[in-house]
């Protein structure tokens, strides 16, 4: 009798760990990244005594969601494990949208200058600000990404130089391989936010490459005759060719007329209100809900 019990009690303990198991890999089904089992001792699995148990072979590759400039997922190579951000980018809403109407680009960008003013403040430079390098989480928030350009150490006293970035979104200066600081990221938002209100980068945005530069070194940006006043002096100001006279840099951009309505402290704490009419607008479209407030 003992012994059928104690053979009925195994049995019972390898029905639930064959089905909290089963749970783990389908509570991950939607997800990047899924969690198998523990790795059993003794195994090549087993990442011994002195590792914490975060393990590479803990986890599989599901999907590739994009691949970057200097950099690609690969079975061969090392993995960041980041945040899957649903929202998207910026770039993607705008292909879906168009453009955005005038609240969802204040709340945007005032989270961007958010974002850069950060960084700043720590003497970093981005570099490389633009559509596609700006996400939006679940909750509708804005995200900077991909820091793999970005510089530190720099200051007004303590230029780089290099033409390093995205040419549709470089500043003069950089273009021009002139040194520079954090205030070619000014200039680069300049042209996110004119593609976001507008549809379009203010300069010259076809196909040649040489024109561009030529437009962005030589030509004072074009706005469409029906943008919002506040919003085209915003754009102005930023879009300065001489750094020194850059807004962001010049003057404190919080206090622009277009931020009016923006409570920064509010804003840094994320409890402003995120526009979310956009991402319905992209969910609605693949046949998916938006999480309710």
């Amino acid at each position: 009798m003992a012994s059928n019990g104690h053979e009925k009690r195994k049995r019972e303990e390898e029905s639930v760990s064959g089905l909290t198991n089963i749970k783990k890999k389908r509570s991950g089904e939607n997800n990047i990244i899924t969690e198998h089992e523990e790795p059993t001792a003794g195994t090549s699995q087993d990442p011994g005594p002195s590792d914490s148990g975060f393990h590479i072979s803990r986890f599989t590759r599901l999907q590739t969601l994009g691949k970057g400039g200097f950099g690609e997922q690969s079975a061969n190579k090392a993995y960041f494990i980041m945040e899957y951000l649903s929202g998207g980018s910026l770039r993607a809403m705008i292909r879906m949208c168009g453009r955005l109407d005038i609240s969802s680009v204040r709340f945007y960008t005032a989270e961007i200058v958010c974002g850069l003013q950060f960084l700043h403040q720590r003497n970093i430079v981005h570099r490389d600000i633009k559509l596609d390098n700006i996400m939006v989480d679940r909750d509708g928030h804005i995200r900077l990404i991909d820091l793999g350009l970005a510089q530190d150490g720099v200051t007004s006293s303590n230029k780089i130089c290099g033409r390093t970035g995205t040419v549709k979104y470089m500043a003069p200066e950089v273009l021009l391989e002139k040194e520079y600081d954090t205030a070619v990221d000014w200039w680069s938002l300049g042209i996110v936010v004119s593609r976001m209100a507008a549809g379009q980068s203010p300069f010259y945005h076809g196909s040649k490459k040489e024109k561009v530069i030529e437009s962005i070194t030589t030509e004072q940006p074009k706005f469409p005759s029906w943008l919002d006043a506040n919003l085209k002096h915003l754009l102005e100001r930023l879009l300065r060719k001489n750094p020194e006279k850059r807004l962001g840099v010049y003057k404190n951009i919080r206090g622009h007329p277009f931020f009016t309505t923006i409570d920064w402290e509010e804003l840094e704490l994320k409890r402003s209100r995120p526009p979310f009419k956009p991402f319905r607008r992209l969910l609605e479209n693949k046949n998916l809900q938006w999480p309710e407030d």
